[in-house]
């Protein structure tokens, strides 16, 4: 049925000199709300949005999705008067004993101490930024990211002085691609991932031997697939991946941020007038690719796949699919020249990695005697995903974020939560 939750849109000019000092995420830089999305035929059939409502909300500066939620937050700090420091950067904790008491930070090269009176709450994300602990602690090997470049795992740092346990679950691989000229901040490339584009009709993804190994329109069945080993080899067994599309894919539908029949940019891909030729120009298996292409092609025509169930899943057909497109919303051959391949990267997910500081139920950082550290909280992506475990679920890293906040905020106060365990014993999650 769609996201449970989601803000209204929001009138970013009631932040006053904190409108512009709030991002707006290069992702979802239009101001529509999934309903509208829906509505009007999906990511599928983004020429067909109502751009109307879009102007009329970009001009007031009314903000929807993640920069709508984000804004509500930062308004909500306005409004209690808790102060806010940007160009400002935590370096270490202070402790007393083994207590937690405050924070050194440096804001514009002056050192800035900050006494905390009942705790510190590391919430600064993942680590994704930093390529070394990417390799040290992660899965992934030379992973890009589509996260701003701050994101450096601060967390781990501080939180490791103070003798926090570092723990980790399987990370989440997702793929995405770079439209050669866009960066979201100056000399950043802007990472954008390819879902939903990989999962429309007219495409398909395949490994080097030019074979499929995921439903290309659920991203949980695509993570899996990246991850698969050949023992033989020694290498990933799906990766390097590329998506292939035909004609109709390039005039029907956007690839990123390149519109339904504007021309592929010769950096993003490779452009051939047969398969064979595209096989070529790739490195991919030639055979495998045709062998691969036609009996997906004969899929299509009855609308199923038996091999990785694409276009069974309520999410894939409205995220990455065409409501219009019959009789599968994610399923259309690919036998109209030209092709396209683009190489796609393997891609950190969006701030979710799998390793991250351990805490308890009270979101309290959690020492190496698995007792909890006095008067240190962490939450959000800081924190490892314990609570939710392996993969994630679209929103599942806001939903975390907050629910953390409460909980280390209601534990600080002095009046912690009791509704896990009441639930715990009850047996009632409802």
């Amino acid at each position: 049925e769609g996201r449970c939750l989601e803000a209204a849109p929001f009138p970013a000019e009631t932040l006053g000199e904190w409108q512009h000092k709030t991002r707006v995420s290069p992702h979802v830089p239009y101001a529509m709300t999934h309903d509208d999305i829906f509505s009007n035929g999906g990511m599928a059939n983004m020429v067909n949005w109502d751009y109307t409502i879009m102007g009329e909300r970009m001009a007031k500066d009314e903000r929807c999705a993640g920069p709508g939620l984000a804004a509500y937050f930062v308004k909500g700090a306005l409004d209690r008067n808790i102060p806010l420091h940007t160009n400002t950067s935590a370096e270490e904790l202070v402790m007393d004993g083994d207590c937690v008491v405050g924070v050194r930070a440096v804001h514009r090269e002056r050192e800035l101490f900050v006494k905390a009176n009942r705790g510190v709450v590391i919430g600064v994300s993942s680590f994704e930024r930093k390529k070394e602990l990417s390799r040290r602690i992660g899965a992934m090997l030379d992973p890009v990211s589509m996260v701003m470049d701050s994101i450096q795992g601060t967390h781990l740092r501080m939180a490791g002085e103070a003798g926090a346990q570092i723990a980790r679950v399987p990370d989440v691989s997702m793929l995405g691609f770079h439209v050669p000229g866009e960066e979201q901040e100056e000399g950043v490339p802007l990472w954008r991932g390819a879902l939903p584009f990989m999962g429309m009709p007219h495409s398909l993804v395949v490994n080097s031997r030019g074979q499929r190994f995921a439903n290309e329109a659920f991203y949980r069945s695509v993570y899996f697939g990246l991850e698969e080993i050949d023992a033989m080899t020694q290498t990933y067994k799906n990766y390097p991946c590329w998506v292939v599309m035909d004609h109709q894919s390039r005039q029907k539908y956007p690839f990123g941020s390149v519109m339904p029949g504007e021309r592929m940019p010769a950096e993003l891909g490779v452009t051939a007038d047969t398969l064979e030729e595209l096989a070529e120009k790739t490195g991919i298996d030639a055979a495998g690719l045709l062998n691969t292409v036609t009996t997906y092609n004969g899929y299509c025509e009855a609308g199923e796949d038996p091999d990785f169930k694409r276009g069974t899943f309520p999410w894939g057909a409205m995220m990455a699919g065409d409501p219009n497109h019959k009789p599968n919303p994610n399923m259309g051959p690919i036998n109209q020249g030209p092709y396209y391949a683009v190489r796609l990267h393997r891609m950190a997910g969006g701030g979710i990695t799998g390793s991250g500081i351990l805490a308890d139920q009270h979101c309290r950082a959690m020492g190496w005697d698995n007792q909890p550290i006095n008067g240190l909280y962490v939450t959000g992506n800081s924190q490892v995903r314990i609570d939710n475990g392996a993969l994630m679920q679209s929103g599942i890293t806001n939903a975390r974020g907050i629910t953390h906040g409460y909980l280390a905020g209601r534990h600080a106060a002095g009046k912690p939560s009791d509704l896990l365990p009441k639930a715990l014993a009850s047996g009632d999650f409802e």
